[in-house]
C-alpha cells in the first residue's frame, strides 16, 4: 500500500518515462507520506488509440489513481496530489484538461502487505520484525 494505476493511451508513454515516472512517484509518495519504498506499487494500463475522451471529445486523457490507507492529514494528501500532478505533466507533456488524479482511501483493516494487515495510520508500532511498525499480526498467519 499504496497502488498507483496509471492509465494511458497506448504507445503515448515510452518504456523508459514509465520507469522515470514510476521512481518519481515512489519519492514523492515516501517523502510526503513517510512509508518503506518497497510498499510502492506502480502499475501502468493502457487503453486502445482513440478510445479516450475527454468532454465528449475524443482525446489522449491519462488517469492517475492511488489507493491508499485512510488516515492522512488534508495537507499531505493536497501536497501528494500537486507533487504527481506536475510529474506526470513533465515527463509527459499531457494537456492540463486531459489528465486526472484521484485518492482512493481505504480503512488500512483492509489492505495487506507482504502477508500482513496493515496498521492505521499513525499507529504504526510494536510488531516483532516489522522495522517500519507498518504491519499487524493477523489470526493465522505466521511470522517468517
Amino acid at each position: 500500500m499504496p497502488l498507483y494505476t496509471v492509465l494511458i493511451e497506448e504507445g503515448s508513454v515510452p518504456d523508459q518515462t514509465k520507469a522515470k515516472i514510476a521512481e518519481e512517484i515512489t519519492n514523492i509518495h515516501t517523502a510526503v507520506m513517510k512509508v518503506p519504498r518497497s510498499f510502492v506499487r506502480v502499475i501502468f494500463l493502457s487503453y486502445p488509440r482513440g478510445s479516450g475522451y475527454v468532454a465528449g471529445e475524443q482525446a489522449p486523457a491519462a488517469a492517475l489513481d492511488c489507493t491508499l490507507r485512510n488516515g492522512h492529514t488534508a495537507e499531505e494528501k493536497a501536497g501528494l496530489l500537486m507533487q504527481v500532478w506536475e510529474m506526470f505533466q513533465r515527463h509527459t507533456g499531457i494537456a492540463t484538461d486531459h489528465l486526472a488524479i484521484s485518492l482512493r482511501e481505504i480503512p488500512s483493516t483492509n489492505a495487506m502487505e507482504m502477508g500482513q494487515i496493515m496498521r492505521p495510520v499513525g499507529q504504526e508500532s510494536g510488531v516483532e520484525g516489522d522495522r517500519d511498525g507498518l504491519l499487524q499480526r493477523g489470526a493465522g498467519f505466521k511470522s517468517t
